[in-house]
């Protein structure tokens, strides 16, 4: 997504953008307005109102993030201390308002309709839920922890990059919901990870973890830059199990580890999707607007007791797993 590399703002600036926002926009709405008009113009020319339609969507996400942000400041206002007993659940819902509105919105407007291509097996209802997800495409991080809250009443939490922190509602209601924000910068070491084992060793019976063990969206540029970089640096079997990965980025492992050796007691969900993963840019998005396929899902679900635990057993289940996921889209011929 381009986040790589971004550090996230310091907290002074965070908490002042929280404050600023609203004004910004409102500026930016205004200043896209001319853009608007023209594009409902150039729709005359242009059938598929790509112009008009882009500009709508850019302005759709300035003002839902800016409905996460005043829905939080509201709670607050309703329970300063933030311990009433509905606190978490409050935001939960109102996360799930915002969501629905976006996907509604997306799909009529965009063409962005998610599908199934077979029933989501949610796991044992007694048992928490990790969800491991391929990355590539326009919102299917958005679109994954909709389907899970949607079709098995299990919003996630999200492990998700710092530099998302930029974005004042994203991070006022993930900070409050207890996702994780991973840092974005390399050098981080086992930083990383302290986030992740936190939510795992906080997950209820009801709960639902998403990681995207791939850690970057899929793009064919991205997939040449480390195949190279295996090649320059010698290491032969990841170069080779990277190779065979066509349509997805070989998955990191260590957070699948932190994860499932934590929890042993975790269901495990295999994402795999396909429809608009070669969508790898802001000029191909906008070329294929309005979408003409939908986001197709599928699922595997592992039972708690045949998932190992072992570090190197998990590492290799899950590099087997990713092998599915990319034989599975392939077939999607995406």
């Amino acid at each position: 997504m381009g986040m790589r590399g971004l550090k996230p703002p310091p907290m002074i600036l965070r908490r002042a953008l929280r404050v600023v926002w609203p004004v910004l926009a409102v500026t930016v709405t205004v200043a896209s307005l001319p853009v608007l008009v023209a594009g409902a113009v150039w729709s005359l020319v242009d059938r598929r109102a790509r112009l008009f339609r882009a500009t709508g969507l850019f302005l759709l996400i300035v003002w839902l993030d800016l409905q996460l942000l005043v829905g939080c400041w509201r709670l607050r206002l309703a329970d300063p201390r933030g311990e009433s007993p509905t606190w978490y659940v409050d935001h939960e819902e109102l996360l799930g308002r915002v969501l629905d509105t976006a996907m509604a919105l997306g799909r009529k407007w965009f063409g962005f309709e998610v599908r199934l291509d077979a029933v989501m097996d949610l796991g044992d209802a007694e048992r928490p839920l990790v969800a491991f997800a391929r990355h590539a495409g326009p919102a299917d991080s958005i679109a994954v922890a909709w389907l899970l809250s949607r079709t098995g009443g299990r919003l996630p939490r999200i492990v998700l990059a710092d530099a998302l922190r930029w974005d004042p509602g994203i991070d006022l209601i993930l900070t409050r919901l207890g996702s994780s924000f991973v840092p974005s910068v390399s050098g981080a070491g086992d930083d990383r990870l302290a986030g992740v084992r936190r939510l795992a060793d906080t997950l209820a019976r009801e709960d639902a973890l998403l990681i995207f063990p791939e850690g970057e969206n899929w793009t064919p540029a991205r997939r040449s830059k480390l195949l190279r970089r295996l090649r320059e640096s010698g290491h032969q079997a990841r170069l080779r199990q990277a190779e065979r990965l066509r349509n997805v980025l070989p998955p990191k492992t260590k957070g699948a580890v932190a994860t499932l050796t934590a929890r042993p007691d975790a269901d495990v969900m295999i994402v795999a999707h396909a429809g608009l993963g070669r969508l790898t840019g802001a000029r191909a998005i906008f070329d294929a607007i309005p979408f003409r396929r939908p986001f197709l899902v599928h699922t595997w679900t592992y039972a708690a007791p045949d998932v190992p635990r072992e570090p190197a057993a998990i590492e290799a289940w899950l590099e087997e797993r990713w092998l599915e996921i990319d034989a599975w889209v392939e077939g999607q011929h995406e």
